[in-house]
């Protein structure tokens, strides 16, 4: 006798189908996640940190400092705080408090795709009209088409109202306030705006009394002792997380104005995504792009057959995906004011992305995980007058050299492009920097021969987390892929003082050489070219 699985069928054959198929490759564009393209800034240099949390132990279940962070972020008290292992499970743990067999939910169609499975899950039916339903869905912004809140978002109902606010920190009304209601939850995560959907922290806000309960019935140790850490972190740095928004959201609309002038229709968003309606078959569409390497997302939903959605996975990226869709990307940057230079590596040892602007005012946003390398680049930039945006993630569990290196090559080979046909620059700088007793002396020739001469005489010991050994490599493997001459030469008693003082001098006879001569117009070069 053969056995009968003993399973529910109505949700065997209804699972969320919560991403594209990603072809092979390593070089795959994702648009489709609706993340932010980059980790925190913080991320990298907080890796130390991590490690020394206890994973032999389970994590505090009552998560009393998330709670706190939580707290402050959000202002409402701890009491009305559920943490959850995303917003899944927050949406997850609604459906299991309200809903019985035979119930039903609503959402407007078309919905963002768990509810359905989250609806089934519970016994319940998900259905469009609201009127007699146990629990209704609603997401503001919206997914998929990123629309603000309508009135039907605010209204009240019988039964359970979840208000669904994934996307809240880029934009659209704020709805944490009608969770005063006695039926009424407001979902958020970090997966978002905070760049830490790999971690899976969300939470709910609540009433008092539906706070106590929906926490009653989550796992009790859910969310993992790591990801409780970097929530603590994000939270901590909640300027990061609006400047990363911030970025988003330009991206999002300068792509959103591209496709417009396309003819494509792009519904007005405030969230980190845009949903485009192409006036070809999305799947289709899908298939071609996937195969060029990028993946956009589609839905099943019939109103949505000629529609993709896509998020903004960086500038060089996303000025690939718009060619491909036949949109008219911006020109790339030309030598003048505002040069600039973007360089994206990937190895199997690193993942470094960097922007420069060599006509900035000598911002840095640097996290390479070696706190001393970020000090030097951070006073490279600040010196020189160069803006400098650097993410570097590297196996440091190895030893610093393929970060080290690594970085030095993807910010040479930037500085490069930043440079273009180098017309009209001063190309030579010199100049000296001192710190205490430390004094170097660097001198750079932009003339498009890679070739470095590193004379500091440093100590054996490491510096911070940075070994010695590694600062003439670095300064060789920029030399190399800026196609630049760097000569720097000092002395002092403290290797920290000579190295800093190494990099303040090379990044003054930078800003001296690349700056633009009224005088030449043409190449600095008796060859008439570099």
């Amino acid at each position: 006798m053969s056995a009968v699985l003993p399973v529910r069928d109505d949700l065997a054959a209804s699972a969320y189908r919560w991403q594209e198929s990603v072809p092979a490759g390593a070089d795959v564009l994702r648009f489709d996640m609706n993340t932010l393209p980059e980790p925190p800034d913080w991320y990298a240099e907080s890796l130390a940190r991590l490690l020394r949390t206890p994973v032999q132990r389970y994590p505090d279940a009552s998560y009393r400092r998330l709670r706190a962070a939580l707290s402050a972020y959000t202002g409402f008290p701890a009491d009305q705080i559920v943490p959850t292992a995303g917003a899944d499970e927050a949406l997850q743990l609604c459906a299991l408090l309200a809903l019985r067999p035979g119930d039903t939910a609503s959402a407007a169609q078309p919905c963002y795709g768990m509810y359905g499975p989250l609806t089934r899950l519970a016994g319940a039916r998900l259905v469009e009209d609201p009127d007699g339903a146990r629990l209704h869905w609603r997401c503001v912004p919206h997914n998929p088409t990123g629309a603000d809140a309508t009135d039907g978002d605010v209204e009240e109902r019988e039964g359970l109202v979840v208000i669904d606010q994934a996307y809240l920190e880029f934009g659209g009304r704020d709805l944490g306030h009608l969770c005063e209601r006695a039926n009424t939850v407001v979902v958020r995560t970090l997966s978002k705006a905070f760049g830490l959907a790999g971690a899976r922290v969300g939470y709910l806000l609540a009433p008092p009394e539906l706070a106590r309960r929906l926490d009653a019935i989550r796992l009790p140790a859910g969310i993992s002792s790591l990801s409780v850490a970097l929530a603590e972190l994000a939270l901590d740095a909640p300027d990061t997380m609006r400047r990363a928004v911030a970025e988003t959201v330009s991206e999002r609309d300068r792509m959103a104005a591209a496709l417009t002038a396309a003819g494509m229709r792009v519904h007005p968003s405030c969230a980190g995504f845009l949903l485009v309606d192409t006036g070809r078959d999305a799947a289709g569409l899908a298939a071609d792009l996937a195969a060029a390497g990028m993946v956009v997302r589609t839905f099943d939903h019939p109103d949505l057959a000629r529609s993709i959605r896509i998020s903004p996975a960086g500038r060089d990226a996303d000025d690939r995906l718009l060619a491909a869709l036949g949109a008219t990307a911006p020109d790339p940057p030309r030598p003048g004011p505002g040069r600039t230079g973007a360089v994206e590596r990937r190895t199997r040892e690193t993942e470094v992305r960097v922007r420069l602007a060599l006509d900035g005012g000598g911002r840095a946003r640097v996290a390479s995980g070696i706190g001393f390398l970020d000090h030097m680049l951070t006073a490279l930039a600040c010196h020189s007058l160069a803006d400098l945006d650097l993410q570097c993630q590297g196996d440091l569990w190895v030893d610093p050299h393929h970060t080290v290196e690594d970085t030095a090559i993807a910010l040479g080979s930037a500085l490069d492009r930043a440079l273009g046909d180098r017309r009209g620059i001063v190309r030579f700088g010199d100049a000296h920097a001192l710190l205490d007793e430390a004094t170097c002396h660097a001198v750079v020739d932009l003339g498009g021969r890679g070739y470095a001469t590193v004379d500091l005489d440093l100590g054996r010991a490491p510096i911070g987390a940075l070994p010695t050994s590694l600062i003439p490599h670095l300064f060789e493997s920029l030399s190399a892929n800026a196609r630049i001459g760097i000569h720097v030469t000092g002395r002092g008693r403290d290797d920290h003082h000579t190295v800093e003082a190494a990099f303040k001098a090379l990044a003054l006879s930078l800003r001296a050489a690349w700056r633009f001569d009224p005088a030449r117009a043409g190449v600095p070069s008796t060859k008439g070219s570099l």
